[in-house]
């Protein structure tokens, strides 16, 4: 069984990624289908839409980082494009 280990100070003092973000709440709002992180006030990001995914289930489809998102904004658009509609 594995176990952990932490080097460092446990006393509260050392910060956390988001620090600071939030003032001191819970990160509300959309979180990137890409990183995960939530996608601040003030923040660039896109909305990439997959047809095979339309309501995000699959976790393809859904509000992405604007960097986050480039790569699947290209892969969704190329999919959407050569996928055989049924009619």
């Amino acid at each position: 069984m594995p176990v952990w280990t932490h080097d460092g100070d446990l006393s509260g003092e050392s910060p956390m990624p988001l620090d600071g973000t939030f003032r001191g709440e819970e990160p509300r709002g959309p979180w990137c289908a890409s990183c995960k992180e939530p996608i601040a006030e003030g923040q660039r990001s896109v909305r990439v839409h997959f047809d095979h995914d339309p309501h995000g289930f699959r976790g393809l489809t859904g509000q992405y980082h604007e960097a986050c998102g480039k790569p699947f904004a290209s892969i969704a658009n190329v999919i959407n494009m050569t996928s055989l509609r049924k009619f």
